[in-house]
């Protein structure tokens, strides 16, 4: 029943959707404000919040905390859940690799990365790689950001050690987990170790903490006032999860990538980096973005994705960029309260539980604090 209605609310939708946008030549530019587009078919309002909130069923969450939806740099439709509004950060969960993914192409364009090619064990000084793990040197930090490092994924057990969370460099010691594979030998989506040994390669090269760093060259400059991103114990921000901002900047991250790393006249992002963050042909994965599949009628749209329903839709063709959030239900959160309590309980549900978890790879007390537990 559930696939019939996802194929009758995805088609209502792409006939509000899909009719090509022209994009003018004078674009607004939200940094202070959103200007606010015409009203929406009358059909569209239902539409997008059931799709939305289908979208939001399949993450683990019925009910939607928030839509947006910018077409042409204008407003076209905001809507809040009660305890919700345009002031209130949200958490992002996995939304933060696409932000990493951005400032990866920010430090680029500011002459701290060389390229995706780079090596990223040179980030990392002496590394003593033991017998058997010399492709380690073969990462680069494109691996990094297509989750073909060969490093652990959420997939693998060995993503539940998360000594790195600790660690006093977090990123050398996630750098350090045991390769599961070689370099680009396969896809394997992390949440851990990969993307902290990404966020502190990325704060190395930049010679700052990230967050200072990206408040500078990318927050700031697009009139993103509400992020905030929690950090490991070294202080350096954790690159698969951690940062929370309200729905309206998601627009305006969105927004920076529909139009091809330019923000107002400026080049924040290399055109080039932009162009190669969708998935390529065939494939759902690019930089840290996942990509639509052809067969849902979007060509070139992607987005950033988190836990519970979070998303950032680009959809270029359209000129439009789509936000949705929301939570952990009451029950989601009674649950995982009850499993990790204490002693064997806890035990149970770190060994047979929680690898099933949306958020496997970050540390359980993180997790929990999330979930408002």
């Amino acid at each position: 029943m559930k696939k019939p209605l996802a194929c009758i609310l995805a088609a209502l939708c792409l006939l509000a959707l899909l009719a090509p946008a022209a994009i003018a030549a004078d674009r607004p530019w939200p940094t202070a404000d959103f200007p606010k587009g015409p009203p929406m078919p009358w059909y569209y309002v239902p539409v997008l919040e059931g799709y939305c909130m289908l979208q939001g069923i399949t993450n683990g969450n019925v009910f939607n905390d928030s839509v947006l939806v910018l077409r042409g740099g204008e407003l076209i439709y905001e809507r809040y859940a009660s305890g919700w509004d345009m002031e209130k950060p949200h958490q992002m969960y996995s939304v933060t690799k696409s932000v990493l993914s951005a400032l990866v192409g920010v430090a680029i364009q500011d002459g701290k990365i060389e390229s995706v090619d780079q090596k990223a064990a040179g980030f990392f000084g002496d590394l003593a790689i033991p017998a058997g793990q010399e492709s380690k040197y073969d990462i680069t930090i494109g691996h990094l950001l297509r989750q073909t490092s060969g490093l652990p994924g959420d997939s693998d057990f060995e993503s539940n050690a998360v000594e790195w969370w600790n660690a006093g460099d977090s990123g050398r010691a996630a750098f350090l987990f045991p390769q599961m594979a070689a370099p680009g030998e396969r896809f394997s989506y992390s949440s851990g170790p990969g993307m902290q040994a990404l966020a502190a390669l990325l704060t190395d090269a930049v010679g700052r903490n990230l967050f200072e760093y990206a408040s500078e060259k990318l927050f700031i400059p697009l009139g993103m006032d509400s992020v905030k991103w929690d950090a490991a114990a070294d202080g350096v921000n954790y690159g698969g999860f951690g940062i929370s901002m309200t729905p309206r900047d998601m627009l305006r991250l969105g927004y920076l990538y529909l139009n091809d790393g330019v923000w107002d006249g400026r080049q924040i992002i290399p055109a080039g980096y932009v162009a190669a963050t969708p998935p390529p042909a065939g494939e759902n994965y690019g930089y840290l973005f996942w990509g639509f599949s052809k067969k849902e009628g979007f060509e070139r749209a992607y987005g950033a994705s988190g836990s519970f329903g979070q998303f950032i839709w680009i959809l270029p063709d359209q000129d439009t960029v789509i936000v949705r959030t929301g939570s952990a239900g009451p029950v989601t959160r009674a649950v995982a309260r009850g499993m990790a309590a204490t002693g064997l309980v806890r035990a149970i549900f770190m060994r047979v539980v929680y690898p099933l978890a949306p958020l496997k790879g970050v540390p359980l007390d993180y997790f929990m604090g999330t979930l408002g537990t």
